[in-house]
C-alpha cells in the first residue's frame, strides 16, 4: 500500500535546504512532555474546528508566511478530507536548531515537530504533524500537516505553513515563497530531507513495534555492535521489540550531515517501553542505496 504524504508550504525548513546547526542545547524530559501536551491541545482544537484560534495563537513564523484566511481554508479542507478520528498515539518528537545564515531566510532558532499516528473512522490511518517554534522561552504553534494513506497523489493535501520537513521527500520550491529568495542547491536539499525522513521513519517503525519495517531500515552490510552476527542481532531485536506492550521513541537535538552518498544523524533518544525509560545519545551512519538511505552503523554515547 502506498503511503502518500503531504508537502508542506512556504515555511518548510528542510525543503528549503537549511543548514543544520552543529549542536542544540540539551533539553529535559519535561520539554518533551510540554510539547506533547501542546500538540494534543492543538489537535483538540482542530477536531473542534477551532482553526481560527490556532492561527491567532500561532508563532511569528506562521503569521509571516501564511495569512489567516488561507490557513483556515487549507486546514479545514484537509481536516474534512481526513474525516472523523477514532484514536491517536504519539509516535515521535523531534527538536531541531537552525543557523542564522540559511539559504531560505527563516529565523534562526529552535523548532520542533510532534508526530501522531492516527486511526480514522474510515478504517484508514494517517499521520498528523504539529510544528512549533521556540519564541520567548515557549513552544509556539507554527503549523499543522496531515499525511494520510491514499491510492494516488491526487489525495495529497497541502495543509501547513510550518517550519517542518517533508515527511518522505523534499518539496519543490513552494509557489508562495518570495521569488527573490534564493533556492538551495538541489543535492543538499534532497539529501538532508531524505536522511531526516529515513531517521524519522525508523523511529516511527520502532514506536509502532513494526519489526519488519524497523529491520528494513538497516543496510544489508549493517555491522552490529559487540561482534554479533547479523542473524543473531535481528533475532534479539525482534524478540525485544515484540515482547513490549508499548514503545515510544522520542528524537531530540537532531543533527544531520550529508557527504555525497553518506550521511550521519546524531540525536538524543528518549526510549519508553512499558515501565522502562532510558535516555541516551545515538549516532546513525547511513548510506544511500537504491534510492534509499539505510543504516550501516549505529552507536550510543558521545
Amino acid at each position: 500500500m502506498n503511503r502518500i504524504f503531504t508537502r508542506l508550504l512556504a515555511a518548510c525548513l528542510m525543503a528549503a535546504g537549511l543548514q543544520i546547526a552543529a549542536a542544540a542545547p540539551p533539553v529535559s524530559d519535561a520539554a518533551s512532555d510540554e510539547l506533547l501536551r501542546a500538540a494534543t491541545d492543538i489537535l483538540r482544537k482542530a477536531d473542534a474546528d477551532q482553526v481560527s484560534e490556532l492561527w491567532d495563537s500561532g508563532s511569528s513564523v506562521l503569521k509571516s508566511r501564511m495569512g489567516k484566511t488561507a490557513f483556515v481554508r487549507a486546514t479545514r479542507k484537509a481536516r474534512l478530507s481526513m474525516g472523523p478520528v477514532t484514536d491517536r498515539e504519539w509516535s515521535s518528537v523531534t527538536r531541531l536548531k537552525y543557523q542564522a545564515d540559511n539559504e531560505s531566510g527563516f529565523p534562526a532558532g529552535l523548532y520542533a515537530n510532534v508526530v501522531f499516528s492516527t486511526q480514522l473512522d474510515s478504517g484508514r490511518k494517517a499521520s498528523e504533524r504539529i510544528s512549533f517554534a521556540r519564541e520567548n522561552n515557549r513552544w509556539i504553534f507554527t503549523g499543522y500537516a496531515i499525511a494520510r494513506e491514499a491510492p494516488d497523489t491526487s489525495a495529497t493535501q497541502d495543509t501547513s505553513a510550518a517550519p517542518a520537513k517533508p515527511a518522505t521527500q523534499p518539496a519543490t520550491q513552494p509557489a508562495t515563497q518570495p521569488a527573490t529568495q534564493p533556492a538551495a542547491p538541489a543535492v543538499r536539499q534532497a539529501g538532508a530531507a531524505e536522511v531526516e525522513a529515513a531517521v524519522r521513519a525508523w523511529a516511527q517503525a520502532w514506536s509502532a513495534r513494526d519489526v519488519d519495517r524497523y529491520l528494513a531500515a538497516y543496510a544489508p552490510d549493517f555491522t552490529p555492535a559487540r561482534g554479533q552476527s547479523r542473524f543473531r542481532w535481528e533475532e534479539e531485536r525482534r524478540a525485544r521489540i515484540t515482547s513490549k506492550s508499548s514503545i515510544g521513541v522520542t528524537l531530540e537535538d537532531l543533527v544531520i550531515s550529508v557527504d555525497g552518498e553518506n550521511a550521519s544523524a546524531r540525536f538524543r533518544q528518549n526510549y519508553r517501553a512499558d515501565t522502562l525509560r532510558e535516555v541516551s545519545r545515538k549516532t546513525l551512519e547511513l548510506q544511500r542505496s537504491g534510492g534509499q538511505w539505510l543504516i550501516r552503523r549505529e552507536s550510543s554515547g558521545g
